[in-house]
């Protein structure tokens, strides 16, 4: 297969994902609705609501680690369809709620396990047929979901005015299983031993070793990438999260003006996960990623600097541009780190970071003044970018004091003792 067909299917996979992350546009016309049904005002009806967007960003993270665990096990495209049909399945169902309940159960949890089990499988398929390029093709993988936002939000938009929020669940329903379909034909695995035509793996590609899940949480880098991830994304989520009443309050912005801001962010995100998954395929992942975790940081102190709106606006856009970073970089230390054979669960545990970021920033941006949210999460910043700088590329999959003994052999102390030393 045209390797480049694998990239085609993921720019209809992920895009489909991303889409789901509109919900914005669903909630005050499905507050009007439910209100009725739950004999409630539309307005207490907001905060309720507003859960729903965290339910799907919780079940996306957890969604991934089964989805590529089984796409190790039964193939790619079978757990792209599996995701396709879930996604599709619970906007489907959401289209016949009577209470928030009801969407916490089927857009939340459903819609979000299945942008999970979507979501991984093109990372994972990519970086197997791009191993000399995984920084970039990463990047544009993961771009795909501020994609899917900017072109599915003023199309659901469109269809609210024409034929309702829950008729517009029901058809883009339909049409996100269509496109994770077709998409998925091209979620192929590569023939083994596969490298692309004139390119010659570096030393280090070339000795890479596949781990297993469990193999990979034993190596001293696991826990320094899983937390790098984690606090890297914690403090790029606490202020995308708050972006627009941050800046009405730091900066003097009109909501109006703040909206604007807040709807370039996923232009910066998108490129900021291009850009600095290209600069890693030259200056490597963890000097990368580094170099983004201490930008981040510099720019979460000059919040508190900050008095005028175009300051902000550069202030916040760089956090947006390196957080879209962080979202490419991972995915390609998996594949770097501990090989593609597991490439799927790998990742999908490592991907448990983003979501327990969600939580951590979600909590540094609550629970404090933001001055010190500010220097907090610069602070977090700053531990990712040391456990950057000190994480070394594990050399073996296993320890070798594990090494097996033939069946029917028994060792001595000091024999048992010379093998534990070699």
């Amino acid at each position: 297969m045209n390797r480049w067909l694998a990239v085609l299917g993921t720019l209809m996979i992920i895009p489909s994902c991303g889409a789901v992350y509109a919900w914005s546009i669903y909630r005050d016309p499905l507050a009007q609705i439910l209100s009725g049904h739950m004999g409630v005002s539309a307005a207490s009806l907001t905060s309720p609501l507003n859960f729903v967007f965290s339910l799907v960003i919780v079940f996306f993270a957890i969604g991934a680690l089964p989805g590529g665990m089984l796409q190790d096990r039964i193939g790619p495209k079978k757990v792209a369809i599996i995701g396709g049909a879930l996604l599709g399945s619970g906007l489907i169902l959401s289209s016949f709620a009577t209470s928030v309940t009801w969407l916490y159960m089927f857009y939340g949890v459903l819609s979000g396990v299945g942008i999970g089990f979507a979501y991984i499988v093109p990372l994972a398929t990519c970086n197997k047929w791009f191993p000399d390029k995984r920084g970039v093709i990463s990047g544009v993988g993961v771009a795909g979901m501020g994609l899917g936002t900017i072109v599915f939000t003023p199309i659901g938009q469109a269809l609210i005015g024409l034929i309702g929020p829950l008729a517009t669940m029901r058809v883009l329903g339909v049409v996100f299983f269509a496109l994770v379909t077709i998409g998925a034909q091209w979620m192929v695995v590569p023939p083994a031993g596969y490298k692309p035509e004139g390119w010659e793996p570096t030393g280090i590609q070339r000795d890479v070793v596949n781990y297993t899940q469990h193999e990979m949480m034993r190596t001293p880098a696991f826990p320094k990438i899983w937390i790098a991830f984690m606090l890297g994304c914690a403090a790029g989520l606490m202020m995308i999260g708050q972006a627009s009443p941050i800046g009405q309050q730091i900066a003097g912005l009109s909501v109006a003006e703040a909206a604007a801001i807040v709807g370039m962010l996923g232009i910066f995100n998108g490129i900021g996960r291009i850009f600095w998954g290209a600069t890693s395929d030259k200056l490597g992942r963890m000097n990368t990623i580094a170099v983004v975790s201490a930008i981040t940081g510099i720019a979460m102190i000059s919040f508190n600097f900050i008095s005028s709106g175009i300051l902000f606006a550069i202030a916040i856009s760089t956090v947006t541009f390196c957080f879209g970073g962080y979202m490419a970089l991972f995915p390609a230390v998996t594949a770097d780190f501990y090989g593609c054979k597991y490439y799927g669960g790998n990742y999908g545990i490592i991907y448990l970071g983003w979501g327990a970021a969600a939580i951590v920033g979600g909590w540094i941006g609550t629970a404090f003044n933001l001055q010190t949210s500010f220097y907090l999460a610069a602070g977090l910043s700053a531990v990712s970018v040391v456990l950057a700088l000190t994480t070394k590329r594990p050399e073996t999959a296993t320890d070798p004091r594990e090494a097996e003994v033939p069946s029917g052999i028994l060792l001595t102390p000091c024999e048992a003792q010379a093998c534990e030393c070699e």
